[in-house]
């Protein structure tokens, strides 16, 4: 019993030791054994085939038409590189190969791979990780297609001796003047790798494909997005490091991202109604259209690839106890799993015609609710697009601009306490991996448009108790979600816009018009307004409505995007129709177009910001042409922060533009505190009371007329 036991574990202990002498899955689970096919079958650990994630690939030429080192190019002096077309030595002329990155048990791990042309010697083959590109920094006058190395730049080598019985995978960092190699450990332990001896490779020669697995995190250390720019593969014509250089493939970029998302977590959903009542006083609870779905609404969902819509529609619609009346009532929503593009997508949209709530407390044409959201392996967003209201009147008042969740009370003693009517609810959200996770987290985005919520706390004050009402027209509801396929997070962005701000009291909240914004990881807003007239009647504050700003069709709109190596933000205000701000017989500021544009973009070549597409033309100060008030043509856009001093009022700032961070407009706001940032806001124009004046403004009010902000981040991970 004991000659069996200790020969059971002998017999172990030789089955380990060869699987480790002829290259085995112990390292990143991956099975490094000299082919491309997954002989463990489904699930770890992986092979070429499986295939892993996050893979990039190289292809190059053979031949007289190869990319190649001239002869007398050595490894540590590209001063001296000469890069040409013509033929490598067969041995070293590489056909293909690639490089994978995973995450195991916050382990980063690099699988990579090499087919060559001929097996009639060892090979030498070089995988080089460059912060800079070609384009910005050339290796040499003699090499403009491959980059010049950088302090922090890395090298992965793989060399055979004795036609591939011997392999040795190395690594080694640039310093500036040369090379310091990394001490990468035990064989089998830290790093693994294998030839194609003997071969199971059809139409491939033996030791013509290599491959092998390594540790980084415990060797060379992670590598993440924004590390370095890119990466390609080369030959040399021996072990040492500082031999001659052969053969080289184009560099490839190197994003760091997983090319096949997993659509089977991937799930969008939604629903919406036409229109809700709760009624206490009658009994009533009803949610319309309800012909698809008893308790009402129509709802779709979708998880993995696929599709699933529901509609309806309902006609002519009086609420008993007149709490709602409306004409067509319908409501759809629309969810997909996509896999080109690789995406989730949730469109829920609800729509009211002729309109009548409560006896007419509101009334309207027709209201409109849209709630779209979208998440990617990269990104998530929403967007209420579409949403829009025509013919408003909340309490006999015409409503022309509604900013979303606006918030409207009610007379306490018609209502109840604490009544009010909410136009334009919009409650939204989008999700992204918490920071320091590398895999495994979830892109959401969530939305919930309500264009009318009535609440009404006490229906009949006169009757004991409280006779609760609460109707709801036009809600949609959307969300998705979609596994994360990034290794780093994201850059981040942000924006904002509005046609108007008025703070003509001070002490009370500012009213805004026209507002958009979008998420740190982008997104699109944006608000179309057919007429610009405020104050209005119900909230002038003792001035005249129309008084501080009257102008024609008006546009505000927010975008932007961010992706594991760069981030990117727009946001424009445009007013137009020949605007007059601040109007008292005449007007203190007018002009005819005003469109303030702000960009931002960041990654690792360069983080700016500008303001192209701003336009200030034809501005008057009370009736004087402002341009030719500064002795410049008549068609100008007044210079950035062109300040003017209104007597008796205060003063009027033009084309006013300011950095983040103490940023400054010299260096494109890119030189703030915040490295790798940069942020820009500007105002068409901004107008101040400093004094007591005769228009009754309240000294400290402030107008400002279409601003726009943009900004944009790059961290390097």
């Amino acid at each position: 019993m004991r000659n069996t036991s200790g020969r059971t574990f002998v017999l172990a202990i030789a089955l380990m030791l060869a699987g480790i002498l002829q290259g085995s899955s112990s390292v990143g689970s991956f099975e490094i054994d000299g082919n491309l096919t997954d002989d463990s079958g489904p699930g770890e650990p992986l092979d070429w085939n499986s295939p892993p994630p996050n893979v990039t690939t190289f292809i190059d030429q053979t031949g007289s038409g190869d990319d190649i080192f001239n002869l007398g190019s050595k490894e540590l002096d590209q001063n001296g590189w000469v890069c040409e077309t013509g033929s490598a030595p067969p041995k070293g002329d590489i056909v293909k190969g690639a490089i994978s990155f995973r995450i195991l048990a916050r382990k980063q791990y690099l699988y990579f791979s090499f087919f060559r042309q001929a097996t009639t010697g060892d090979v030498h083959m070089d995988y080089e990780f460059n912060q800079l590109t070609a384009t910005s920094a050339p290796a040499s006058r003699s090499c403009a297609t491959l980059p010049r190395r950088s302090a922090g730049d890395v090298v992965i080598t793989f060399d055979t001796d004795d036609g591939g019985k011997n392999i040795q995978v190395r690594a080694f960092k640039w310093n500036g003047a040369g090379f310091i190699e990394f001490p990468l450990g035990v064989k089998g332990v830290f790093w693994d790798a294998a030839v194609n001896i003997p071969n199971t490779i059809p139409g491939t020669a033996a030791g013509a494909f290599g491959e092998g697995a390594l540790n980084l995190t415990d060797t060379v250390g992670n590598i993440g997005c924004g590390d370095f720019n890119g990466i390609y593969m080369k030959t040399r014509a021996s072990t040492a490091i500082d031999s001659a250089l052969k053969d080289r493939t184009r560099p490839q970029s190197l994003t760091v991202v997983v090319p096949t998302p997993d659509l089977s977590k991937a799930k969008a959903s939604g629903s919406a109604f036409a229109a809700h009542v709760g009624d206490t006083v009658t009994g009533v609870q009803l949610t319309l259209p309800n012909n698809v779905n008893p308790a009402g609404g129509v709802a779709s969902g979708q998880a993995g690839e696929g599709s699933n819509t529901q509609s309806d529609a309902v006609l002519s619609v009086a609420v008993p106890g007149g709490a709602l009346e409306a004409q067509v009532l319908s409501a759809s929503s629309s969810s997909n799993v996509t896999a080109e593009p690789a995406g989730a997508a949730n469109t829920s949209s609800a729509e009211a015609t002729d309109v009548s709530i409560l006896g007419g407390l509101v009334t309207a044409k027709k209201v409109t609710a849209d709630a779209e959201t979208e998440s990617s392996g990269t990104a998530s967003t929403f967007s209420s697009l579409g949403s829009a209201f025509q013919d408003l009147s909340v309490q006999g008042v015409a409503q022309n601009n509604v900013n979303p969740n606006t918030t409207i009370g009610l007379p306490e003693a018609l209502y109840g306490p604490g009544s009010f009517v909410k136009l334009y609810e919009r409650i939204g959200s989008t999700g992204t991996p918490p920071p320091g996770d590398l895999t495994g987290g979830l892109f959401t985005a969530d939305l919930t448009v309500n264009m009318i919520r009535i609440h009404i706390t006490d229906y009949l004050p006169a009757v004991l108790g409280n006779q609760t009402v609460d109707v709801i027209v036009a809600s949609a509801t959307s969300h998705t979600e979609f596994a994360q396929i990034l290794i780093c997070p994201p850059q981040t962005v942000s924006g904002h816009g509005f046609v108007l701000r008025e703070t003509t009291q001070p002490a009370l909240v500012p009213v805004v018009v026209g507002f958009v914004d979008i998420q740190a990881n982008g997104g699109f807003d944006h608000q179309n307004l057919d007429a610009v007239a405020a104050p209005t009647a119900d909230s002038g504050a003792g001035l005249p409505a129309g008084s501080v700003l009257t102008a024609g069709a008006s546009v505000s709109e927010s975008q932007g995007a961010s992706f594991t190596d760069a981030s990117a933000a727009s946001t424009y205000a445009e007013v137009g129709g020949v605007p007059c701000i601040l109007k008292a017989g005449v007007c203190t500021v007018s002009a005819q177009v005003i469109r303030s544009q702000s960009n931002s973009q960041a990654a690792a070549s360069g983080t700016f910001s500008n303001a192209d597409g701003t336009q200030l033309l034809g501005v008057t100060v009370l009736g004087t042409e402002v341009c030719a008030m500064l002795g410049l043509e008549s068609t100008c856009t007044p210079p950035a922060n062109t300040r003017i001093d209104l007597a008796g009022l205060g003063f009027v700032i033009l084309n006013e533009q300011f950095c983040d961070n103490d940023g400054t407009l010299a260096k494109k706001c890119a030189d703030g505190s915040v490295a790798g940032h940069a942020g820009l806001t500007v105002r068409g124009i901004r107008l101040v009371a400093t004094v007591p004046n005769v228009l009754g403004l309240t000294p400290g009010a402030e107008i400002i007329v279409a601003e726009a902000h943009s900004d944009a981040k790059f961290v390097k991970h």
